[in-house]
């Protein structure tokens, strides 16, 4: 988790991109992307940063876009997208040690129902099943799962389909996908699957090295949905995030943030609803005077 420090830029600003932070790794194939990484890792990425860069919040890359100051070289910025509890119960208590400052974009309906995303609830099917028999002819799946590679190469494929194609509710998708496979309940995993409450959101927002942004109700791709519904998905969210920490909400991060998950009036639309600042997921260092609905960002895995 050393070799990050390498993104950093004397000309520009690198904003590095986290979910999540665990204690350590213990299942076979959940998590296996490294989206949640181990705490050593996370801290040694910290104290590597450090050691070659100066650490600034995202206002302060706002306030530096709008001339309000001059961004230092070699600076970085860290952020989390999602909303899971690690991030305050684990990562918080290290950022706060090193005086990191943060921004923490979280989707609200994981907030309000402690919810899973459809891609872990998929990731946890397929952890409890040794052999996976799936016969989705539709979306081109069909056939017998049984070693750890074939597994990963089908929620690899699943991924792809799922978020390259607007057409497919991905939540109905998971649905269909645990009940085909006889999965029941399934028991969110406390340090991968936990989301924040409000009250430790409000509490994050209170720490004047943190502060808040949004990141979709559901976490749906804002650029396939039509206008009725991207207006309600961003609405919500913001009448959330506003009602709850009794404070203006200016910061937003998009849902996969890849290019085709945004679009000229998803960012019409934030900007309607007063957020100044979008980062994407598309990896890459920033440059004086980048569009501030356009930003990069390197997301770190474990791997």
């Amino acid at each position: 988790m050393t070799g990050y420090s390498s993104f950093l830029d004397d000309r520009g600003f690198v904003i590095f991109l986290f979910h999540g932070v665990i204690r350590r790794q213990c299942y076979s194939i959940r998590n296996y992307t490294g989206k949640h990484i181990e705490l050593e890792h996370f801290e040694a990425f910290l104290h590597d940063l450090l050691a070659h860069g100066v650490p600034v919040s995202m206002p302060q890359i706002v306030a530096a876009h709008n001339g309000e100051g001059a961004l230092p070289s070699r600076a970085f910025a860290v952020t989390f997208d999602d909303g899971f509890e690690n991030n305050t119960t684990i990562a918080a208590p290290a950022l706060r040690r090193l005086g990191i400052p943060a921004t923490f974009y979280v989707t609200t309906d994981f907030i309000d129902n402690n919810a899973m995303s459809w891609i872990d609830r998929i990731e946890c099917a397929v952890e409890k099943l040794e052999t996976i028999r799936v016969d989705s002819k539709e979306h081109g799946l069909k056939g017998d799962y049984e070693t750890r590679d074939q597994k990963l190469d089908l929620l690899d494929r699943i991924r792809r389909i799922l978020k390259g194609n607007s057409a497919i509710d991905p939540y109905e998708f998971a649905d269909d996908f645990c009940q085909q496979l006889g999965v029941g309940q399934i028991v969110p995993d406390p340090e991968l699957d936990h989301k924040m409450t409000w009250d430790q959101i409000c509490t994050l927002n209170r720490d004047e090295l943190f502060n808040i942004g949004g990141h979709g109700h559901t976490h749906r791709i804002l650029s396939y949905l039509d206008p009725h519904e991207l207006e309600y998905e961003i609405d919500s969210s913001l009448e959330k995030l506003r009602a709850y920490l009794g404070t203006p909400i200016w910061h937003y991060s998009y849902p996969e943030g890849l290019v085709h998950c945004y679009s000229d009036q998803v960012i019409a639309v934030l900007r309607g609803h007063g957020i100044v600042c979008c980062p994407t997921a598309e990896p890459g260092v920033n440059l004086p005077g980048r569009d501030l609905f356009r930003l990069k960002r390197i997301t770190v895995v474990s791997r």
